[in-house]
């Protein structure tokens, strides 16, 4: 329209305010018409610190909520020519024309209408003003709710009302002829409008015809700020019937209006009150001044007609790091025209945080590795860091890493288990999905340590007897297997160990005598190894005496040395009735306890035996015991007179005893006797001077 153009130019501008900052509250306005328009931008907040990407807008659009700026004005043109009377609806195109008037200044008359003063005119042949109130004189303007004369009827609809052909009868009677002619019907529309007030002026203009004369002339005299809306009725009318400086149209160009064909005049009353109505048109979204585009996630859709209130979500395109503004403009219509208001808000777009865990990072299962990462985020907020390890190549099952500090940059992992973990450093800061960065930890084995329990170094252990070895060990990798081997050192080689409970335990029995530097090696799974030793001393129990006698008349071994523990002992002289008498008596035995070597011995000087039956002179004996095996000696100088030396002998003495001279016996389970001499009697008595045994 013509008169709209400078008028959306106006609210344009004021829309602009309104943008220009970032309210917490809806930006209301008001449409060329008056009706209130707003729209609502409630969320984000403005201010809101976001992440990038694109950020969803959301809010409320409303159109005739509002309180209304009662600023346009009505003039109701009606067309009371002959034709006329013409059929309409059961009735005549007259009271089609008088219904439609009403039906729209019923919504005039709303509360929350932007219709501040209506007016009317009749035109046939010539036109007149319609005197619209009930007050003394010829009144051109009244409000379209008003009531003067309190009889139920508003009193524009009244005077318009009484109209008929040629007139009308309401307030002041007016007539003329029954023809058609548009001039003067605009001239008098001109007078009415010249007395309203409001900055918007409306003419509804009715005919059910053509008319003649030309309306082309009237332009200048049509204020900007007056459009006309005219409406051709009926069959027998149009909005151009040929001559077109004459026609309907015409009218409506010179102010920028419409022209409204309605061929069927029972449609009238419901399309003539769309001229005042509103409706919210568009919602669009534009970002940092950018083009608009269209918002079409909207509840209860568009268009809607007023007094109407939707809902809107609409998401903007991948926003960079910085500061936004986000516009969402409602755009609507009203009987005044098109117009439009804005709501803005402000982002911040945050750049998300830049993750640098260091390493790689090397060290040892089971040590404490320092780690230094770095996180920086410029752009805030505050973040939070954690240290996270996984598996990653030659692991143990359920193995783990502890951190000791899991959310410092700086801090060390020890983890119980060597091979490749992964470890990622993770930096949050409430607005982006997490940045995980990553490095490795490669951890080499560390073997693990045994020490021996039991026997204590250097123990002595009889041949023959079971020797357990008892070996703890400890490994840092926690998950890590273990195998054992134990080697006596006796030359078979390494034995198996039982492992468990962090202990491998081992048995075995020496047949020989020596010491033995006894070997414990337990082994990792991942071939790391550890060895402790012990030293164990192999022996065998050993006894040295100088005189014993059994049978009839017994004497205990005298001096009788016995090892372990060493001992030596010396007697000077026995006396036994009966037996005889033996002199200088002297025995030991030695145990080394470095290597096992035993060494048992007895001397006699001289003996007589047996009533001097039986003389000896010079008597010793040796047993030995070393790795080698168990071996004896023994030397006898005289018996009755004779030199024996160190051979093997036995000699009778008849009537008497048989002697028994450097005599070796072995018993079956490798015990070892050695006598220098041992007498056996007739009757079975046996003495034995200068013995000794071994591994009893």
């Amino acid at each position: 329209m013509r008169a709209l153009r400078p008028r959306l130019l106006g609210l344009a501008t004021a829309a602009a305010v309104l943008a220009g900052g970032t309210p917490a509250f809806a930006v209301d306005g008001n449409l060329p018409g008056g009706t209130s328009i707003s729209v609502d931008v409630t969320g984000p907040a403005a201010g809101t610190v976001v992440p990038r990407g694109p950020v969803t807008v959301t809010g409320t659009a409303a159109v005739g909520t509002g309180v209304a700026v009662k600023d346009t004005a009505l003039t109701y043109v009606v067309d009371v020519s002959g034709s006329t009377q013409n059929g309409c609806a059961g009735g005549t195109i007259l009271s089609c024309e008088k219904s439609a008037v009403a039906n729209l200044n019923t919504v005039a008359a709303a509360t929350d209408s932007v219709v501040g003063a209506v007016g009317a005119v009749v035109f046939g042949s010539a036109a007149a003003t319609v005197d619209v109130s009930p007050a003394p004189g010829d009144q051109l303007l009244t409000t379209p709710g008003a009531d003067d004369n309190g009889n139920g009827v508003r009193d524009v609809q009244e005077a318009v009302g009484s109209a008929v052909t040629g007139g009308v009868t309401q307030f002041t009677g007016r007539s003329f002829g029954s023809g058609t002619s548009f001039v003067p019907a605009v001239q008098a529309a001109g007078t009415v409008t010249a007395a309203q007030t409001e900055a918007h002026k409306l003419v509804l203009f009715l005919s059910d015809g053509f008319a003649s004369g030309d309306v082309t002339g009237l332009a200048g005299a049509v204020p900007a700020n007056v459009d006309y809306l005219t409406f051709a009725v009926g069959p027998g009318s149009a909005c151009n019937g040929g001559d077109y400086n004459a026609s309907l149209q015409a009218i409506a160009d010179l102010t920028g209006g419409t022209c409204t064909p309605v061929p069927d005049p029972a449609n009238l009353p419901g399309v003539v009150p769309g001229v005042i109505a509103s409706k919210l048109t568009e919602l669009t979204l534009s970002v940092d001044g950018g083009a608009p585009s269209p918002v079409t996630n909207v509840t209860a859709g568009l268009p809607s007609t007023g007094p109407a209130q939707v809902s809107y979500s609409v998401d903007t395109g991948f926003l960079e790091s910085g500061t936004h503004e986000l516009c969402v403009t409602a755009r609507g219509t009203d009987g005044g025209g098109a117009g439009s208001v804005a709501d803005c808000t402000t982002v911040v777009v945050n750049d998300p945080p830049t993750v640098v865990p260091g390493g790689p990072y090397a060290g040892q299962e089971g040590g404490a590795v320092s780690l230094a990462g770095t996180v920086t985020d410029p752009d805030g907020p505050s973040l939070s860091t954690s240290w996270t390890a996984t598996p990653l190549s030659g692991v143990d099952s359920g193995a783990t890493c502890v951190f000791s500090a899991p959310n410092a940059l700086n801090t060390t992992v020890t983890c119980d288990d060597d091979g490749v973990w992964t470890l990622s450093l993770s930096a949050n800061d409430s607005l982006h999905p997490a940045v995980v960065a990553t490095t490795t930890l490669s951890l080499t084995n560390v073997a693990p340590q045994v020490g021996i329990s039991a026997p204590a170094d250097g123990t002595l252990v009889p041949r023959g007897a079971p020797v357990t070895v008892t070996a703890p060990y400890s490994d840092v990798a926690a998950h890590d297997t273990h195998t054992c081997t134990v080697d006596f050192a006796d030359g078979s080689g390494p034995v198996p160990g039982t492992v468990a409970s962090g202990t491998c335990t081992a048995t075995r029995s020496y047949s020989t005598v020596g010491a033995h530097n006894v070997l414990v090696t337990v082994t990792d799974d991942d071939g790391g190894a550890a060895t402790a030793t012990v030293k164990v001393v192999s022996y065998v129990r050993a006894e040295a005496w100088s005189l014993s006698s059994s049978g009839l008349l017994s004497v205990s071994k005298r001096p009788h040395a016995t090892c372990p523990p060493s001992s030596d002992l010396t007697t000077q002289t026995v006396n036994i009735l009966g037996l005889g008498s033996v002199k200088a008596l002297h025995a030991d035995c030695a145990l080394d306890v470095r290597d096992g070597r035993t060494d048992a011995g007895a001397e006699v000087s001289s003996a007589s035996l047996l009533g001097g039956a039986v003389t000896v002179s010079d008597i010793e004996v040796n047993c030995t015991a070393d790795g080698s095996g168990l071996a004896g000696s023994s030397r006898v100088g005289t018996l009755n007179g004779q030199q024996i030396g160190t051979t093997p002998r036995t000699i009778g003495i008849p009537g008497v005893a048989t002697v028994h001279l450097n005599q070796a016996v072995v018993g079956p389970n490798g015990q070892y006797a050695h006598y220098a001499v041992r007498v056996v009697t007739l009757l079975g008595q046996e003495i034995v001077l200068s013995g000794c045994r071994m591994g009893f």
